[in-house]
Order: C-alpha cells, then structure tokens, then sequence
C-alpha cells in the first residue's frame, strides 16, 4: 500500500480570493487615473505602482480560482508513505519529516501526531496538526496497514466519551 498526496495540487475555488485580485486589479486603476486627473499626466513611478496591484491582483485570481498554486516557485507539500518510509511535508514553508520503516520498532497515535519509537531506542514525532481531517485519516489508515504488514507494534491511546 502506498500513499502520496500532493497538497499543492486541485485547491479549491475562493470566491473571496477572486475578490480580493478584482479589488487590488481596481485599486491599481483607481491610483493611476486619480494621479492623472489631480496633475494632468502620471510618471513612471504611477505606473510601476499600479503594475504592482494589477500583479498582485493577477495572481490571486489565479490561485482563487484554482488553476494554479504560486507556492509551488518556492517548494513543495506533500504526503509520502510506502514501504519502504513515512515522508510528511505539510506546507511549502513546514520542516519535512521522515522516517525509514527499517527503523521503526513501534508505533503509537495519540491526538494529531504519532509517536515512533525507533530501533535506537530514540523517539520521534511525526506532527499531523497542519494538515486536514481529511488528509490525517488517510495517513493513520496508511500507517496502521503498513504496520500491520511489517509485524510492528501498533499502539493507539483511544479516548472515551463521557
């Protein structure tokens, strides 16, 4: 079993995004025309400025409508668990973590992160509070499996309703 998720891939349309380009789009405009207006002509410095709104306002069109992710010029985010290692990267800025399943003795799920203790006698925590609902159930699933396939101990910390 292999789980790999690419976080920066298919986001959601953001309608209020979209507004947020539209708005910076119109601000851009609404400073050039007003500096014409008051003195007659605008320099270049009007023009590099209200460039600078209509490319800002360019770019989050783009990312509200989901066509594309700017983050991805800076790194990447993703979700890589298979056979062989457990690889999280949860946002392009978040340090990656990564542990090999050689060297995984056991594994316990508590609330958001999982506890590895590993060969050397060493514990590691693998952080699952910055990614979604979603993506933390599929990773637990994924874990849980390939656990099970590879005879490691599985502990979990299972919480009672009162």
């Amino acid at each position: 079993m292999e789980l790999k998720i690419d976080l920066l891939k298919g986001k959601k349309k953001a309608p209020f995004r979209i507004g947020i380009g539209i708005a910076f789009i119109l601000l851009g405009i609404a400073i050039l025309i007003s500096k014409i207006v008051a003195n007659g002509t605008s320099n270049l410095f009007d023009w590099i400025y209200s460039s600078l709104f209509a490319f800002l306002g360019i770019s989050h069109i783009i990312e509200g409508l989901g066509a594309y992710s700017f983050d991805r010029f800076f790194g990447k985010a993703y979700v890589l668990i298979n056979s062989e290692s457990i690889t999280l990267k949860a946002s392009v800025w978040s340090k990656k973590q990564f542990v090999n399943w050689s060297d995984v003795k056991s594994v316990d799920y508590k609330l958001n992160k999982f506890e590895i203790e590993k060969t050397d006698g060493t514990t590691m925590i693998l952080d699952l509070s910055e990614f979604e609902y979603r993506i933390v159930i599929k990773v637990k699933q994924t874990i849980n499996h390939i656990a099970k396939e590879k005879n490691i101990q599985m502990n979990s910390q299972k919480t009672a309703c009162r």
